[in-house]
């Protein structure tokens, strides 16, 4: 359970003191502060569900592990106390820290040497306890320490900070380094890769690289085997996002085995020219996807894959934009079917959809008599195209039944009726058309949607259930 001391108590809020701002915080981990933070608003807060180590785990996402040694850093800071599942905040005015046996001597030479590189502003104590804690738990060796110093000094200037240094220490005992010859000949290391990093970083407008940025270079160098041409030529494209952008880029040629120059810019070549086309059939669809990613891999990339030509797909989106069909997936429709017909040249796709749509002229004539407004419908290209081409009827005799259907419900359903009997009967020329009107007209009263018995005989399932589909729609 997280308390108060009768020092640190107060009513309600939660106060954070401007000595733990100043003094403490700068120097601690990350984590170590959100705990105490976070801590100190559940000692605040009395019956608290959260109140226990394990809890405040869980809802700060931390280990337990990391928990606990939060608790143990501030308390050998003086700033809480622990007694079982008890854990009392201290007051930060009061606060003694615990006093480890440390050698005085050896770290006045330290604390002397460590003064000399942080040029621009004078160690505190709390920052000197910071080092020795480190030195102290990780077995650092000070001559090492100030090895890390320097290092730090030499990238960030003679003010940098004390977390910084901390956290280069910590990764480099986290990898073994801690002795001074071992993080001498580390550092040194990391030193000859400088220069390169510097022209890296410069080519991206950047300057000073850091710790974080010699180990990745190292990274780039050593584990991907990239050469130092590659990473500047990759540097020089990076337009935002800097280091963690190059980073993502080189990890990304990696994975694919990209190492020249030549493949990697036929990559990026391939990559603008299909991110410049996935814009375009947006466009043509009447649509706008700030991340066409998902669309390039869904749908871009298998449609080239099935042997369109670019200009091809563009014109099959044309289509579906007028015919207000303007979802991806329903371009996915007409792209496929194209496919099935082999129609995957833009000459070829064009003279499809010129194709379907050569009868406008003649339909926009009926719709005219017909008083119908608005665009020509599909169900209406579908019969005319069936009269005219299938039951091979001349535009005289269509346009004659036409006159025929004039002030009818459902004007297209009976010149359908009407032309079927015609085409059932043999009648082909409008004399005998005009002969055969009044029985006919009046079959086509009784049921204008539906043709005569032979009639359906002689057409397939598949012709039937798309007539009498077209006719519902009609009405």
């Amino acid at each position: 359970m997280f308390k108060l001391s009768p020092e640190a108590s107060f009513d309600g809020a939660v106060t954070v003191e401007n000595k733990f701002i100043v003094e403490y915080m700068p120097y601690a981990d990350g984590d170590y502060v959100k705990v105490y933070l976070y801590g100190l608003s559940l000692a605040a807060r009395k019956d608290d569900k959260d109140d226990s180590v394990n809890m405040l785990a869980r809802r700060l996402n931390l280990d337990p592990v990391t928990v606990e040694a939060a608790v143990d850093y501030w308390s050998e800071l003086g700033l809480m106390s622990k007694l079982g599942d008890d854990i009392c905040y201290l007051s930060p005015r009061t606060a003694r820290p615990k006093i480890k046996n440390i050698n005085v001597d050896e770290y006045r030479e330290f604390n002397r040497n460590a003064q000399l590189y942080i040029t621009e502003r004078q160690i505190s104590s709390n920052e000197y306890n910071e080092y020795y804690s480190l030195m102290e738990k990780l077995h650092v060796e000070w001559q090492a320490m100030v090895f890390i110093i320097k290092y730090c000094a030499d990238l960030k200037g003679g003010n940098v900070s004390c977390p910084y240094i901390l956290a280069v220490a910590r990764n480099l005992a986290q990898d073994g380094y801690r002795s001074a010859d071992e993080v001498g000949e580390r550092l040194e290391e990391f030193g000859v890769y400088y220069n390169d990093l510097c022209a890296v970083l410069g080519a991206m407008g950047k300057k000073h690289p850091d710790h974080e940025a010699v180990q990745l270079y190292k990274k780039w160098r050593h584990e991907y085997k990239f050469d130092f041409d590659i990473i500047l030529h990759v540097a020089k494209n990076i337009k935002h996002g800097g280091i963690a952008t190059l980073d993502e880029k080189l990890s990304q040629y990696h994975s694919l085995a990209f190492f020249t120059v030549d493949i990697i810019e036929k990559y990026e070549a391939d990559r603008k020219d299909l991110y410049k086309f996935a814009k375009s059939v947006n466009k043509a669809l009447g649509v706008y996807y700030e991340n066409v990613d998902p669309e390039i891999a869904m749908y871009i990339k298998p449609w080239l894959g099935l042997g369109f030509e670019q200009r091809a797909i563009l014109a099959a989106a044309e289509y579906c934009m007028k015919k207000d069909m303007k979802r991806l997936s329903d371009l996915d429709a007409v792209v496929r079917d194209l496919s099935e017909r082999n129609l995957t040249s833009e000459k070829q796709v064009k003279e499809n959809i010129d194709s379907e749509n050569k009868f406008d002229g003649e339909i926009k004539e009926l719709n005219k008599l017909f008083n119908i407004k608005g665009a020509v419908k599909d169900t209406q290209r579908t019969h005319y195209a069936d009269w005219a081409e299938k039951l091979a009827f001349s535009k005289e005799i269509i346009d004659y039944a036409a006159t025929l259907a004039v002030g009818k419900t459902n004007p297209y359903a009976y010149m359908n009726a009407i032309l079927l009997s015609w085409k059932e009967k043999g009648i082909t020329d409008i004399e005998n058309a005009k002969a055969a009107v009044p029985s006919v007209t009046a079959q086509a009263d009784v049921n204008p949607a539906a043709p005569t018995g032979i009639v359906v005989e002689n057409r397939s399932a598949e012709e039937l259930n798309s007539l009498f589909t077209q006719v519902s729609e009609d009405d």
